[in-house]
């Protein structure tokens, strides 16, 4: 008989008072509205990252077509014509992710040599998609070194790699 009293309670009192109960529409609501927050920030800087690391394949191949120049320049006094003098086709394409071609830039104000990477049109963040981006050697000193300048009027400078900010 205890054990009937006990087990009638138990069932009856204590087992219910126990429940699972699972989330409120409001907590789930909030929930939703913080994701939506995170994803609302998180995502224009991913973009801008991704935007910056396109870029950066312009500025890694500089290295190379710097080295060509000077090169040129240091042999023959005078700077390369063509982006044949680079080892390019006489159009500068180029066969690579996000830069299209290599140009000659005879235009940069007080550049002794100054050449452009034009970025892919398509495949790219819309904001440097079909842009150009130049290199241009300020001064020579003579021994193979060379004072650089990097810039572009058609790309924020938000985009651009810190060496290139500000100029």
């Amino acid at each position: 008989m205890f054990l009937d009293y006990i087990l009638e309670r138990l069932y009856l009192e204590i087992i219910p008072v126990i429940s699972i109960k699972g989330f409120t529409l409001v907590e789930l609501m909030i929930v939703v509205a913080i994701i939506g927050i995170l994803a609302a920030i998180a995502i224009p800087a991913y973009q801008n990252y991704t935007t910056r690391a396109q870029i950066s394949e312009a500025l890694n191949m500089a290295s190379a077509f710097k080295a060509d120049l000077l090169a040129v320049y240091g042999t023959s006094g005078a700077c390369p014509t063509s982006p044949v003098d680079f080892g390019l086709d006489s159009s500068g394409t180029i066969n690579s992710k996000y830069v299209q071609s290599v140009g000659i830039n005879t235009t940069y104000s007080g550049a002794l040599c100054a050449f452009d990477f034009t970025f892919q049109s398509t495949g790219m963040n819309a904001s440097v998609a079909g842009k150009t981006l130049t290199f241009a050697m300020m001064s020579y000193s003579g021994n193979g070194s060379a004072q650089w300048e990097c810039a572009s009027t058609q790309i924020r400078q938000l985009y651009l790699p810190t060496i290139c900010k500000g100029i």
